[in-house]
């Protein structure tokens, strides 16, 4: 693993770190307990020093509304309604003055350009200046005697708290005047306005009997100032949690307080407190994070070919934290909700179940300080997920997404039911459980939905599902080769054939085999004649050409049918098969050609580029090629010469050194040839002449 990758990891590591500080822990400099209602415990937590239980904030706002609710209601005496109502009757009456000779509808019509809403009827005292006197007169003494006893409006108690100054009295409501009693005793001062009174009662009884705004706050304040905000105390060395036990809210109202004494009392991590947890944290990370990067580099190799192959990897590790973050630390969540198998299923189908598991195991020890190094939900996530992965490389169900989020549903539940069968959890515990692992699973389904088959095309992944598309034999490819190389299309198929029982032998990809052969020889559509199994004549074409220049026409089909592949964007292991299925072999037939007619001509221009078959499933198509060539070559008359032709093939091509790269054993090729043996037997192998019948009937 070079720098390069090097780069990627530390690049990572301080992500990932920088979240942690940002929303775990660097937001305070003081210890930070996360422990949640219901869960249990992991260790004693003992008192540091005395502190104070604070109340929980609804406690106190609901103490505080109802010693709000218990106050009594201050009221003071105004004078400013008793001045409007004098002002009010001087306006009305400087009308009336102005014209004292007119009749009462005319002095209705000047009172009500004035804004008073007045008839003549209400206004029949009014015919002459000596009876406006008097009324006047009567009227502003009765108002001032009504305001006197104070007037009131709204009051529903039977007695309110009066201040005069800032002496408080508490008077019965019934010392006062409401608005229809003051308006009654103004009447009966003044009879004979009557109806003046009634129309203009708005205008002249107005309550000065007030709620004192400005005093009923600071009252409110002090008596809330007054409620304790806290409900006992913790003394030092109290333990305030013990171990294994289930964390009530009064805990959680303790470990609050025990955060605000420490911001109260500013006690805060020295630098190079802080200085070692982020060093110990980024080396944590970056461990975990080399362990998975160079198992995914080293392992499989064959999964990636590009440093930034090695982005999503980390990408994964920077998601899943992502989620960890939103579900712990913004939304407060229970942890069961984190898609865990996301990223621990995409990369077991994109790479491979054994990555799988250990990805799986390094994104749980990268999240873990994120829900507050915990161990159920790890548990769990685990345990699901690799039962998950073990039931689909066990049914092959690596594209069968509905598939896949039953099996991990269902691990998921015998987990749960599992630990809290263990944990005795009550049944509620169990169904909440159960519950928050279908939404998990869920959201891990549609993430893999939308990022497996992204990267399956971004970095041409022979997945079983791009290989089942490829065995259609309306694939282009195949359709132009079954149209236009038809014996090298019938070859192909027999190869097939071959591969996949071979494959099915020794343990490898069976799928990728059969479509590895079928794809082999693809680049002979570019110039089909000059194939024997095309052209009986294609003799006639190479007796023209020198035999340089025939066997660089026969390699080159490997060439062009890589050309081809990538055109028709064929994943990379079908290309890596077609390219090394002659390795780096002499075409012999040209090579001995040119030295019998004594060409000085190099061994390089006879011998395929290769590289050597690198994988199983490349050797198998070798071995079936040449095999199923030879087969058809000679003349079979028994078993026997099959199982000869497979043997000198096999030994030809370990005296080559073909199959030394390749990871094959003498017990894969042993099996190779049993497996070999039934199919080419039942092709090639005359049939046996049925007996003539001499019976004359």
């Amino acid at each position: 693993m070079n720098s390069k990758y090097l780069w990627i990891i530390i690049l990572t590591a301080f992500i990932i770190v920088g979240l942690y500080h940002v929303f775990a822990v660097g937001r305070f400099n003081y210890p930070e307990f996360r422990l949640k209602e219901g869960q249990v415990s992991e260790t004693e937590l003992i008192a540091p020093f005395d502190f104070p239980i604070l109340k929980n904030p609804q406690t106190l706002n609901r103490e505080r509304e109802q010693s709000i609710e218990q106050l009594q209601t201050p009221y003071r005496i105004s004078d400013e309604p008793l001045f409007a109502a004098l002002t009010a009757l001087d306006r009305l009456w400087a009308v009336f003055y102005a014209k004292p000779e007119q009749g009462p509808g005319a002095k209705a019509a000047d009172a009500a350009k004035a804004g008073f809403g007045l008839d003549a009827e209400a206004l029949a005292f009014a015919t002459t200046a000596e009876a406006l006197n008097q009324s006047y007169e009567k009227l502003r003494e009765g108002l001032q005697e009504v305001y006197a006893k104070g007037i009131y409006s709204g009051v529903s108690t039977d007695s309110i708290t009066v201040y005069q100054g800032d002496t408080p009295g508490i008077r019965p409501i019934s010392a006062y005047l409401s608005v229809n009693q003051a308006a009654m005793e103004l009447i009966a001062k003044v009879p004979e306005t009557e109806k003046l009174i009634n129309s203009l009662t708005d205008s002249f009884i107005i309550p000065n009997i007030v709620i004192d705004e400005a005093l009923y706050t600071e009252l409110s304040q002090r008596t809330i100032s007054q409620i304790p905000e806290t409900e006992g105390i913790v003394l030092q060395n109290e333990v305030i949690i013990r171990k294994n036990a289930r964390v009530t809210q009064a805990d959680i109202e303790k470990l609050e307080s025990l955060s605000a004494a420490f911001r109260n009392r500013n006690l805060q991590k020295s630098p190079m407190q802080q200085m070692l947890l982020a060093l110990g944290m980024l080396i944590y990370t970056f461990l975990t994070l080399l362990l998975a990067n160079h198992y995914y580099g080293v392992f499989h190799q064959e999964a990636r070919h590009h440093v930034a192959d090695f982005l999503p990897v980390n990408l994964g590790f920077i998601i899943l934290v992502i989620f960890g973050i939103l579900t712990n630390h913004v939304f407060a969540l229970n942890s069961m909700l984190i898609p865990f198998a996301l990223i621990v299923i995409t990369a077991a189908i994109l790479v491979g179940t054994d990555f799988g598991v250990l990805y799986g195991i390094c994104a749980m020890l990268v999240l873990n300080p994120f829900i507050n190094w915990e161990t159920y939900s790890p548990i769990i996530f685990i345990l699901s997920t690799s039962m998950t992965l073990l039931l689909i490389k066990r049914q092959r169900a690596h594209h069968e997404f509905l598939s896949i989020w039953f099996y991990l549903l269902i691990s998921i539940t015998v987990v749960s039911v599992a630990i809290s069968i263990y944990k005795s959890d009550p049944i509620a515990v169990v169904f909440r459980n159960i519950g928050f692992g279908m939404i998990s699973s869920a959201i891990s389904i549609i993430g893999v939905l939308i990022i497996v088959p992204y990267y399956e095309r971004r970095w041409n992944r022979a997945t079983k599902q791009t290989l089942l598309e490829l065995l259609d034999f309306n694939h282009p490819l195949l359709k132009q080769l079954a149209t236009t190389a038809v014996g090298t299309y019938h070859h192909s198929l027999i190869v097939g054939n071959l591969a996949e029982r071979a494959a099915e032998a020794i343990g490898a990809n069976p799928l990728l085999a059969r479509v590895g052969s079928y794809y082999h020889d693809i680049g002979k559509i570019v110039n089909t004649e000059a194939f024997t199994e095309n052209n009986e004549n294609s003799g006639e074409i190479h007796d023209a050409r020198a035999p340089e220049d025939s066997a660089k026409i026969i390699k080159n089909h490997v060439l062009e049918g890589i050309a081809l592949a990538k055109k028709y964007k064929i994943p990379q292991p079908v290309i890596d098969i077609l390219m090394q299925h002659h390795g780096n072999s002499v075409i012999r037939y040209f090579y001995d050609k040119a030295e019998k007619l004594n060409l000085d001509a190099p061994l390089q221009a006879f011998q395929y580029g290769g590289p050597r078959p690198q994988s199983k499933e490349a050797a198998l198509v070798m071995l079936a090629d040449i095999v199923e060539s030879t087969t058809k070559a000679k003349d079979i008359r028994s078993e026997d010469d099959i199982r000869k032709i497979i043997e000198d093939t096999i030994s030809r091509l370990i005296r080559e050194g073909q199959f030394d790269e390749a990871p094959i054993t003498m017990k894969d090729l042993f099996a190779i040839k049993e497996s070999m043996m039934p199919v080419l037997g039942s092709i090639y192998r005359k049939r046996l002449d049925y007996p003539e019948d001499h019976d004359k009937r």
